[in-house]
């Protein structure tokens, strides 16, 4: 048993009130947290708010405004096919540097009705519906090796391109081809899943951490006291309730910042202590192996 670490949930309004105040960005950026949920509303079945703004155009302003913090961005594959989502993933794991990684969970309040992206009309549950996008999201982030980008002035080489893999995905969603971003130098980047009652997770090897029912990180409300007991190894996610301000979130989570396993800096992945994710095998080579120029 162990103390566990600390992280926060931010929902519509309290990622409002940060993207308008310095002073709390720097605050929040100094908070001894292993990461943030930026968007959590999206993901935790507890409905809209009055205010929203997009999780991971919020993520990429914070990247660039930060230099310690970390954040899983809340995603739904029923608003943005998993290719958009790999791509956003991507970018925004070279953005911050490592920092950041993206979380599935209940409905999103904010997305239309109706699944537009899934290519079957036989029912799946929601949580099938969120395994086969997170697979998507993982192998379309790995179809571009980071180490593919060699740069090689000698040989006018700047990628290897036949390394390079098509991602032929042919699940509830259906992707062709490679990403057109690289993978980011810190490796794959951390996906999650907020489990409910109502939205269990499902095992697999691309979900890398779970929080909520039966996960590694139990969710506790920011106004009630933490009793301060010990974890398997796992972490607190500290959420306000529909309401509440970012200072009282703030306040909360400094309150509990010297009972919590105190977390150093650096890549999300690295933080959490999570394995680099092996790079499966994908579809053919997107393109020929690169030729060097010829010497005159």
């Amino acid at each position: 048993m162990s103390i566990p670490f600390l992280s926060l949930a931010l929902d519509g309004p309290q990622l409002v009130e940060l993207l308008a105040d310095d002073a709390a960005i720097r605050r929040w950026d100094e908070l001894p947290s292993a990461f943030s949920v930026l968007g959590v509303e999206r993901v935790d079945g507890s409905g809209a708010r009055e205010a929203t703004v997009d999780a991971s155009v919020a993520a990429a302003i914070l990247a660039g405004r930060t230099t310690r913090a970390r954040f899983l961005v809340a995603a739904s594959p029923t608003r943005d096919h998993p290719y958009n989502l790999a791509r956003r993933v991507a970018s925004l794991g070279h953005l911050s540097r490592g920092r950041s990684g993206v979380i599935f969970g209940d409905h999103d309040p904010y997305a239309p009705a109706g699944d537009p992206w899934t290519t079957t009309d036989v029912g799946f549950t929601r949580g099938e519906q969120i395994a086969d996008a997170l697979r998507a999201v993982r192998a379309l982030e790995q179809s571009w090796p980071y180490e593919s980008v060699v740069g090689d002035l000698e040989t006018g080489i700047f990628v290897q391109s036949n390394l390079i893999r098509h991602v032929d995905h042919d699940g509830l969603h259906r992707t062709a081809g490679p990403l057109t971003v690289p993978e980011p130098p810190t490796g794959a980047s951390v996906t999650a899943w907020l489990a409910t009652d109502r939205v269990p997770a499902i095992p697999g090897d691309e979900t890398d951490l779970v929080i909520g029912a039966g996960g590694a990180v139990r969710i506790v409300d920011a106004a009630e006291a933490w009793s301060g007991e010990a974890s398997d190894g796992g972490g607190l996610l500290l959420r306000g309730r529909p309401g509440s301000t970012l200072a009282e979130l703030l306040d909360a989570a400094e309150s509990l910042a010297g009972r919590t396993r105190p977390v150093g800096d650096g890549p999300l992945r690295q933080v959490l202590d999570l394995s680099v994710p092996s790079r499966r095998a994908v579809g053919r080579a997107a393109f020929p192996q690169p030729q060097p120029h010829a010497v005159l």
